[in-house]
């Protein structure tokens, strides 16, 4: 399944590729971290919500502790491998972050990795039919494994994104390339997360049966609040179509799907993209959501993911979007309310 997210990095980078993103913008198991609180839950904020400003250059990621902290007062930060792409061979650029992250009093938790082949569009899968891509895969996860532990995150988000096969057969290769990945996080102290990302993952259950089989302490799931995330299967594109937002065909339900996957939870991502006058999230209930969470017990981080800056830019209406910044405070100040 072709996803959103990775037709708009690919878009997006190759009309960005002139700029840099160091341009100024503003003047074990992670789930285990010590708590900068009493509280069990704590909240971190996922990069992604200002992927938008990452990508065009007028933000840098080495401004990015600055703005989690100065402007919205949390303790911790999520990442996604894009934004440091041109700069992951550098060690004293990644320092220099690490650096950042110590001076505001953060913990980094997790690092979202997405291996795309800008110049064909596709992404290199765990899941792929070919071995050789596989391999080329598991590498290219154990180079984030070491760049995510090098800044002080805990764990990574590995995609098992496939395309013409069958949902056993998808299984049988994720467990043959996770206990590749597994082999070598575990050797270096870093979890490995599933986050039900589209194609079979947004299938709970087959991402349940998956934890299941494989059973590693080193594996665990990132439950997504997002719709978008448990679509299993969307109708096929339309001519001239550039993001596939076709009507989902096969939507899991995404209350039952959080529920599943809680009890493998190595974080949570608390997705939103648009609020009613209320301020409440119109596409998803956090009160049932939090609920959710708090009877499985889970202790950890709970990252806040705006992507209402994404979605204005893909469908071009922005009227019906908060800025980032706003949109990652609605959120915030929405989880806060039913914590």
């Amino acid at each position: 399944m072709k996803q959103n997210r990775r037709k708009f990095i690919q878009n997006t980078f190759q009309t960005s590729l002139g700029l840099t993103l160091l341009s100024p913008f503003m003047k074990s198991d992670f789930s285990s971290i010590s708590p900068t609180t009493e509280e069990k839950i704590k909240l971190s904020l996922q990069c992604f919500s200002f992927g938008m400003f990452f990508m065009n250059g007028k933000l840098s990621i080495l401004d990015f502790p600055k703005l989690v902290r100065e402007e919205f007062n949390l303790g911790a930060a999520e990442y996604w491998n894009i934004p440091l792409l041109q700069k992951r061979k550098d060690k004293a650029f990644l320092k220099e972050l690490e650096t950042k992250t110590a001076d505001y009093g953060l913990q980094n938790t997790l690092m979202l990795v997405d291996l795309l082949n800008f110049s064909t569009g596709k992404s290199l899968s765990l899941c792929a039919a070919d071995q050789k891509e596989r391999n080329l895969a598991v590498d290219g996860h154990k180079e984030w494994l070491d760049i995510a532990k090098s800044i002080g995150c805990k764990a990574i988000r590995a995609n098992l994104w496939s395309e013409g096969m069958k949902a056993d057969e998808v299984k049988e290769i994720s467990q043959e390339s996770l206990g590749l990945l597994l082999e070598y996080s575990s050797s270096i102290g870093m979890d490995i997360v599933i986050e039900n990302h589209g194609g079979f993952t947004s299938d709970a259950r087959w991402v349940v049966e998956l934890m299941k089989t494989i059973n590693h302490p080193n594996l665990g799931t990132l439950p997504d609040f997002g719709t978008n995330n448990f679509c299993i299967e969307r109708a096929p594109m339309k001519e001239g179509q550039v993001l596939n937002t076709s009507e989902c065909i096969n939507q899991y339900d995404k209350y039952k799907g959080v529920e599943e996957m809680l009890p493998f939870a190595k974080g949570i991502s608390a997705k939103s993209a648009s609020f009613n006058a209320e301020g409440e999230e119109t596409n998803t209930d956090f009160k049932r959501m939090i609920e959710l969470i708090q009877a499985a017990g889970f202790e950890g981080y709970m990252s806040i993911e705006y992507e209402g800056g994404f979605m204005s830019m893909i469908g071009g209406n922005s009227a019906n979007h908060l800025s980032p910044k706003e949109g990652v405070l609605a959120t915030k100040k929405l989880i806060e309310k039913y914590l």
